[in-house]
């Protein structure tokens, strides 16, 4: 049974990570591991949204990789969204490190821009469930 309560409330903790994102494209303003987190955190709290509206639950975690794999599971079509497993890393050992030699491997203006398209593409799934109770 779809939990749209809480998907609305991850979207919108989604969004706000997303406009943190869109103004973090200065990476001598914004470190890599800055943005690398709340990239993540988007992804993250866009895919359980997804999770909530296609009703399915999901462990306590941080994993991109084990989210898509539940949304796969449930036959969703998630090869698009792959590119985002590797954002994990952010979630909890970049926090607190610099890593200097990542700012050439992240294309912010590509993350964020994708990033927006999974939210997009959730919150119409969203309003689409929303729409038939």
């Amino acid at each position: 049974m779809p939990d749209l309560e809480t998907a609305e409330t991850l979207l919108a903790a989604a969004k706000r990570d997303l406009h943190a994102l869109g103004n973090m494209h200065d990476p001598d303003a914004f470190p890599v591991e800055v943005f690398g987190f709340h990239a993540q955190q988007a992804v993250e709290k866009s895919l359980k949204a997804w999770l909530c509206v296609v009703g399915v639950s999901y462990a306590r975690t941080h994993s991109l990789r084990y989210l898509l794999a539940l949304l796969e599971r449930e036959g969703e079509e998630v090869s698009v969204w792959r590119m985002f497993e590797d954002l994990s890393m952010f979630a909890v050992q970049f926090r607190y490190d610099s890593y200097v030699d990542l700012h050439e491997a992240l294309d912010r203006h590509s993350l964020f821009e994708k990033s927006r398209e999974l939210w997009n593409h959730v919150d119409e799934l969203f309003r689409a469930a929303e729409s038939q109770e």
